[in-house]
């Protein structure tokens, strides 16, 4: 088979796997597996290898670090019912699937890791009491009391988390921390480019990140407070940036007239002046788009992507 024409389809044909919507899974060496892979997808691949790993998943994770350039890792983890791994692959991809789940499916088997006729819950030998699932697109077979139990456990997480108190101060102060940074940045980079709007980008990333360390909830108010919070402190640092250009010039008069007037009558201080506010508000909501993301991320329901296939 010409290495043109050994995609997903031929890959999935070649090892009895069933094909779905760019990916394909079902039993590999042993292992329930499935490989998903959507070239212009990030991760463009992903490889998930079913098994009960508690009480292991140390050695696992080890496992994988190690070889974690032998499989062309970029990223990868561990959980209780198995890993996934996000191989960074550009030509031959099937190919290379192919032998990067031959290593891993060998070293499952060598370190004695169940395989699929082991329920991924709790370790043990599937019965008549199985029942195929799906957790979060991942197909395999379990116990139908681990599945309830696993879905019972998910749902109560949830609600655990929905329930947890928001901590807005805590977070607040974390949000004022990161726009502080930004402000310093700002001035920095207004000293040395004259340009300082990729300081907004860091803010919104910043506070974002140190409004939940500091033991704020991720939710819809995180997001807009510290969008608002980074745009209002870098454009009060902006004007006082420009204020200070000014008043250490050794200029004299009014300053803010001074400014005003270089704003109407200077088109080259103008387009700066326009450019530093423009990408401002761009930079801002950048970073405020992946704080979003990652709070949509956070809100979504393990348990709405949990079924048995006879539901």
């Amino acid at each position: 088979m010409s290495e043109q024409k050994f995609g997903l389809r031929e890959f999935a044909a070649k090892h009895g796997l069933t094909v779905g919507k760019h990916c394909c899974y079902g039993v590999y060496g042993g292992y329930r597996v499935h490989v998903k892979y959507r070239a212009m997808a990030n991760p463009a691949c992903l490889l998930t290898v079913v098994t009960d790993t508690k009480g292991r998943n140390l050695d696992l994770e080890k496992y994988l670090e190690k070889h974690k350039k032998e499989l062309k890792l970029t990223a990868y983890g561990v959980v209780g019912i198995g890993l996934m791994a996000s191989p960074q692959l550009y030509a031959g991809v099937f190919r290379q699937v192919e032998t990067i789940l031959d290593k891993i499916v060998a070293y499952l088997k060598r370190a004695g890791f169940p395989g699929a006729d082991v329920c991924p819950y709790c370790g043990k030998p599937l019965g008549e009491d199985r029942v195929s699932m799906v957790e979060s697109g991942i197909p395999f077979e379990a116990h139908a009391a681990c599945y309830g139990g696993a879905y019972a456990a998910a749902v109560k997480r949830e609600e655990a988390q929905r329930s947890a108190p928001a901590h807005r101060l805590r977070g607040i102060a974390g949000a004022v921390a990161g726009a502080l940074v930004a402000a310093m940045l700002f001035v920095l980079l207004f000293i040395w480019w004259d340009f300082a709007a990729l300081a907004a980008a860091a803010g919104t990333l910043l506070g974002g990140w140190l409004y939940c360390k500091c033991g704020g909830k991720n939710d819809g108010f995180r997001v807009a407070f510290t969008a608002g919070l980074t745009l209002l402190v870098l454009l009060v640092t902006y004007a006082l940036c420009l204020y200070f250009e000014v008043s250490l010039s050794g200029y004299t008069g009014s300053v803010f007239a001074k400014i005003a007037a270089d704003l109407r009558g200077d088109a080259d201080y103008r387009g700066a002046f326009l450019l530093n506010v423009i990408f401002l508000v761009v930079f801002d909501l950048i970073g405020t788009s992946y704080n979003l993301f990652s709070c949509l991320r956070a809100r979504k329901k393990i348990s709405a992507n949990m079924s048995r296939a006879d539901d």
